[in-house]
């Protein structure tokens, strides 16, 4: 084999592990961070990406439109309680006292 094509393999070689690497890293940028995080014990916490941050608080709002849209039709459930409690007839005028 020649000096020249030993050169040309290596640094084909050299090029694949740079864009397996350099795909790992991309594919992890949009799922953390890009690797910004703290580290204690031992273990990472990366910061949330941007679109879960998104998420989070798209759900949270969900969720909070939810509880005030059912407060808003059952509120008086909630806080009287059922109706059946409160419709019932008052025996003690059935029998005159």
């Amino acid at each position: 084999m020649s000096a020249a094509r030993g050169a040309l393999l290596r640094l084909g070689a050299r090029m694949r592990l740079a864009n397996a690497g350099a795909g790992f890293n991309r594919a992890r940028g949009y799922a953390s961070g890009n690797g910004h995080g703290v580290t204690h014990e031992g273990v990472t916490l990366h910061e949330a990406s941007t679109a879960h941050k998104a998420l989070g608080t798209g759900f949270g709002a969900l969720m909070w439109f939810w509880v005030f849209y059912r407060f808003y039709h059952d509120g008086d459930t909630l806080i009287y309680g059922h109706a059946p409690h409160f419709e019932h007839d008052d025996h003690d005028d059935e029998h005159g006292h």
